[in-house]
């Protein structure tokens, strides 16, 4: 016997999806910004997936709402990160997507919104190591793995 649609959607996971852009200096050192509500805390541009907006429309969005730049091109995956829910917080479900290469020039130019980030930081893959938290370490090492090899990576946490 099925289910009537509305019972059946209680009985699924039900999350929040978010996307970032993993974006490097043309050297491939990885671009971060550093959090406002948390300053221990550097991440990609990024954010939530609005209501009826698609994935890599969100990321497009994010990043030139949080610093000014606009990525263009196609839209290629380099990760999914999935977090179980804790905390209160529902599941979460991550699309990391290659944000490109940007020119010391380009990187100058990035104007943060205030009220998102503080900083940005262009750093090598070992001194981010020694910088971040073992976990998202991991997930910008995996993502520099993904761009590297053309294989997109699978996180969980």
């Amino acid at each position: 016997m099925q289910l009537p649609l509305a019972e059946h959607l209680k009985t699924l996971t039900h999350g929040i999806v978010w996307t970032c852009a993993f974006t490097t200096d043309t050297a491939g050192r990885p671009v971060m910004l550093k959090s406002v509500y948390d300053p221990e805390v550097w991440q990609f541009g990024g954010g939530n997936v609005d209501h009826g907006e698609h994935p890599w429309e969100s990321t497009v969005r994010e990043v030139r709402e949080e610093t000014g730049h606009t990525l263009h091109g196609e839209p290629r995956l380099l990760g999914v990160i999935f977090q179980t829910p804790a905390d209160g917080w529902p599941a979460k479900l991550g699309l990391a997507f290659d944000g490109g290469l940007l020119t010391a020039r380009q990187i100058d130019a990035l104007v943060l919104d205030p009220a998102e980030h503080t900083e940005v930081r262009v750093h090598t893959l070992d001194d981010w190591r020694r910088i971040l938290a073992p976990a998202r370490y991991a997930l910008v090492a995996a993502l520099a793995e993904a761009r590297r090899t053309g294989t997109a990576q699978y996180l969980a946490a």
